[in-house]
Formats: C-alpha cells, structure tokens, sequence
C-alpha cells in the first residue's frame, strides 16, 4: 500500500472538508440525528490489488470514522449486486442474537465514477 496526502493531491478537497453541510454517505437513518461530514483525513491510502482503489476516510459530526473505498474505471452494476449481496448479509447477520449484540455489519456505499475524481 501507498499513501497518498490530500493537501498535494486534492488540496480542494482538504480545503473545503470542513465547510460542507452534506451527510455522511450511507449514514441516513429516517428519525436519527443526521450525521454530516465534519472533515476529510489527509491520507488517501492507494491499495496494492488490481485496479488499485483508493481508501478515503471522512470524519463524521458524531466523532466518528468512515472509510470508504474508491474505484475508477469499473463497471458500477457490478459493484451494486455486491453491495446488494452484502444487504442481505446484514440482514442474516441481524437475525442472530449474537452478532445483533456484536453490531456485525458490511456497508460499501456505491458511488458514482465522478465520485472518485476529485
């Protein structure tokens, strides 16, 4: 894996991380306080595999982290049956009692190509 930093890659992105009034993505939950992205980490990290994705984090307005995976040049349709797939994980996975208990989740949140093109 490969670091990359925002402030030299998209520097308008660390720049305006903060201002923005936007929810995290995936983070809705109808009658829950929404959760806005409260900045963007510095570090984009490249991983080592074929198409090379890009891990991006988001500071969330309630403290906490959310890394998202960032893909380019790939067929989308694709990338949405697995987040479906892992839909019905979730929901096997909230059946049982001891992984309801555990919070035991996957939540890919499927983003546009644009998305990835800062």
């Amino acid at each position: 894996m490969s670091i990359l930093e925002l402030t030299v890659t998209a520097p308008r992105l660390q720049a305006y991380g903060k201002d923005w009034q936007l929810a995290v993505p995936g983070s809705y939950k109808p009658q829950r306080p929404l959760i806005r992205m409260a900045g963007v980490k510095n570090c984009l990290t490249v991983m080592t595999s074929k198409q090379h994705p890009r891990r991006l984090t988001i500071l969330g307005s309630n403290g906490q982290n959310y890394v998202f995976l960032l893909k380019g040049h790939e067929d989308t349709r694709q990338d949405e049956r697995i987040m479906q797939f892992f839909g019905l994980v979730n929901t096997l996975l909230m059946s049982e009692p001891e992984t309801l208990r555990r919070n035991l989740t996957y939540a890919p949140v499927l983003s546009s190509q644009s998305f990835a093109n800062f």
